[in-house]
C-alpha cells in the first residue's frame, strides 16, 4: 500500500484520470485530463509525472508521428483508485463509524417495517456502491439486535469477523445469514412483515450483492473492523 502524501491539487488530477480511465478502459493523455481540467498540457504532464513517481500511475507508450516518436499515456494503480475512494467517500475515514452510529439511532427509533423502507428508499436509485454497503449494513446490525439474533444461531458470527477471512465473503454471510433468518421467521409475532416489505428487503439484498463487486476488499475490511466493533 502506498502511503505517499498528495496535495489537494495532485488529487483534483488524480481523481480526473481514474474517473477518464474508468469511463474508457484505456490509458489516458495528460492531453486530455489538461483539456477536463482547464489547465495548459505542461502543468497536466508535469503533475501527473509527479503521480507517477509517487506509485499512483503507470505509464504507456503510443506511437506518434514518425520512426521513434511517441506519446506518454497513464493509467491509475489500485492504490491510486482506492486513495481516490477514500477521498470522496470517507473524507476522511473515521467519519465512516460517525455515520454508522448516526444512522443506527435513526433506524433504532423506526419500526422494523419503516426500517426496512428507510434503507430501500435511500438505495434504491443510489449508484454509489459503497453507500449501498454501509446502509445495508447499518441495517443488519440493528436487526441484529432488534430480534434478539444469538451469535451461535449466525454460527458464531463474531469469531468468524475475527478470523481474517476474505472481507467480501464475510460481509455476504453476515447479510445473507440475518436474511435467511428474517425470511424463516417471517410470520412469528416479533417481524409480522408483510409480502412487500420481504421483497423490499430481497430488494435491498440483491444491491447489495451486486454492489460489493464494486467496492474494493481493502475497503470492506475497513467496514468489517467497523461492523466487528458494534455488533
Amino acid at each position: 500500500m502506498i502511503s505517499a502524501k498528495i496535495t489537494r491539487r495532485q488529487l483534483q488530477f488524480l481523481e480526473a484520470i481514474v474517473k477518464a480511465y474508468k469511463e474508457t478502459g484505456l490509458p489516458v493523455s495528460y492531453k486530455d485530463i489538461a483539456s477536463k481540467l482547464g489547465v495548459s498540457r505542461w502543468t497536466s504532464y508535469d503533475i501527473l509525472q509527479e503521480l507517477y513517481k509517487k506509485g499512483f500511475l503507470s505509464a504507456k507508450y503510443r506511437p506518434v508521428g514518425g520512426p521513434g516518436r511517441s506519446e506518454i499515456l497513464y493509467e491509475p494503480t489500485q492504490e491510486a483508485i482506492e486513495r481516490v475512494e477514500s477521498a470522496n467517500l470517507f473524507a476522511p475515514i473515521n467519519a465512516m463509524g460517525k455515520w454508522f452510529i448516526e444512522t443506527q439511532k435513526k433506524i433504532e427509533k423506526l419500526s422494523v417495517e419503516s426500517a426496512i423502507n428507510f434503507v430501500y428508499e435511500r438505495i434504491k436509485d443510489e449508484n454509489n456502491s459503497l453507500m449501498v454497503l454501509l446502509y445495508t449494513l447499518a441495517l443488519t446490525i440493528i436487526l441484529t439486535k432488534v430480534f434478539n439474533v444469538e451469535l451461535n444461531e449466525m454460527i458464531n458470527m463474531k469469531a468468524i469477523i475475527n478470523s481474517n477471512t476474505y472481507a467480501p465473503a464475510v460481509l455476504m454471510f453476515l447479510v445473507e445469514s440475518i436474511y435467511g433468518i428474517l425470511e424463516k421467521n417471517r410470520d412469528s409475532e416479533k417481524i409480522k412483515l408483510s409480502g412487500s416489505e420481504f421483497e423490499k428487503l430481497d430488494e435491498i439484498v440483491k444491491k447489495f450483492r451486486d454492489s460489493t463487486a464494486q467496492v474494493s476488499p481493502s475497503f470492506q475490511d475497513k467496514i468489517l473492523k467497523l461492523v466487528g466493533a458494534l455488533i
